[in-house]
């Protein structure tokens, strides 16, 4: 199985931006202070303005509408996780440890967070059923190119923040995810964009 047939190590500018976001991250990680690395810090905050961009891309997209709108409805739902589903927006942080917000299980109405969550993720099951959303990625990934660069930078800076967040690197793990977070978005935008070429 010849697997350059099915991959495009093409430079686009998709891939220095992926690439110039790593280095940037890279540097931040040594020159910032670790509080950036909080809840609801400008890094997190950087990382939901990604998202967004990601979500905008999926929701103006041509064709391909099914594949699409199942992408933005996992994309807000990293939107969602990124504020744990509003608690992190709606309660404060202990005044003496600014990640430590109180359990959704600890609150009175704690129990309504988690039911939302779960319907949602049933939903999302659905819709991949009901649209059969298999279909439509299995025909762009037979008919198109896998672009290598943005996929190898997203899956380091993924690697990066599983491995920083083992070590309790909070900082280093929030930037590993700016960096999958901005390949993935790149990726999207070639898909919807038709960026990939054909095979």
């Amino acid at each position: 199985m010849n697997l350059n047939r099915y991959l495009d190590w093409q430079f686009r500018p998709t891939t220095w931006v992926t690439l110039v976001a790593a280095l940037v991250c890279l540097v931040c990680a040594f020159v910032l202070p670790e509080s950036f690395g909080d809840k609801n810090s400008p890094i997190e905050n950087v990382q939901m303005l990604i998202v967004a961009v990601g979500l905008y891309v999926t929701c103006s997209a041509k064709e391909r509408k099914y594949l699409y709108v199942f992408a933005s409805l996992c994309l807000f739902f990293i939107l969602a996780r990124e504020v744990n589903y509003g608690r992190t927006l709606i309660i404060f942080a202990d005044p003496e440890n600014a990640n430590k917000y109180p359990k959704w299980k600890d609150m009175e109405y704690g129990w309504v967070a988690h039911l939302c969550v779960g319907l949602y993720m049933v939903w999302l099951v659905v819709y991949f059923i009901w649209r059969k959303i298999w279909k439509q990625l299995g025909e762009l990934l037979r008919t198109t190119r896998i672009p290598a660069w943005e996929i190898v930078l997203s899956v380091v800076g993924l690697l990066s923040g599983v491995a920083m967040e083992s070590m309790h690197n909070c900082l280093a793990e929030e930037l590993g995810e700016v960096v999958m977070y901005v390949g993935g978005v790149c990726i999207l935008y070639l898909y919807t964009r038709d960026k990939v070429r054909k095979l």
